[in-house]
């Protein structure tokens, strides 16, 4: 199923992810994550006696799920960079266990993703957890990202004027990316 919403936070991936994970067994996920910065999940049902949703499925929350867009540098703390990478790759350590303990496939891969978001890779926050996911053979880091792979192939996005080398990959990027992350994870014995 697809689980993907333009805009949406790594934190909702996860979130969701997580619930699916939880939900089912023997599943393949893929998931490709986007922008780590200024995008913070919330959650729009009513609160409390006027909640919406009080029983049901998953899916039944999912109109509810939106996303802030903040501006970072007025909240350079939230958004510190050594943070943000903690904070994700804590979640892919936790979310790498759950899918094995529920016997699921999955890969994992950098959308726009820059090679050096995280400045202090030596950071005690940071280093155990690169360490870590530097181990999983399902986790292509930000060094094999969409952004990364179709700047060297000169791809550009289809709204680079808008976002630069940020924008959201045409067709042909989405082909180059593709056939580099088969080429990647053939290499390592997953495909």
């Amino acid at each position: 199923m697809d689980r993907t919403r333009r805009g949406a936070s790594t934190e909702e991936m996860f979130l969701k992810a997580t619930n699916d994970a939880v939900n089912y067994t023997n599943s393949r996920f893929i998931f490709g994550t986007g922008a780590m910065y200024s995008r913070v999940m919330i959650y729009t049902d009513q609160l409390y006696a006027k909640e919406q949703v009080r029983q049901g499925k998953f899916e039944d929350c999912l109109p509810y799920f939106a996303t802030h867009e903040i501006d970072k540098s007025l909240h350079v703390g939230m958004f510190h960079h050594t943070l943000v990478w903690a904070k994700y790759l804590s979640h892919i350590v936790s979310l790498a266990s759950l899918l094995q303990a529920q016997s699921h496939q999955w890969f994992m891969v950098h959308m726009n993703t820059e090679h050096h978001e995280y400045h202090s890779p030596g950071n005690p926050l940071v280093l155990p957890l690169l360490k870590r996911t530097a181990a999983m053979p399902n986790y292509l880091d930000q060094r094999h990202s969409c952004i990364r792979v179709c700047r060297d192939a000169g791809i550009k996005p289809l709204d680079y004027d808008q976002f630069s080398w940020s924008g959201h990959h045409t067709v042909e990027g989405q082909q180059c990316f593709g056939s580099h992350v088969v080429k990647m994870f053939s290499k390592r014995g997953l495909l």
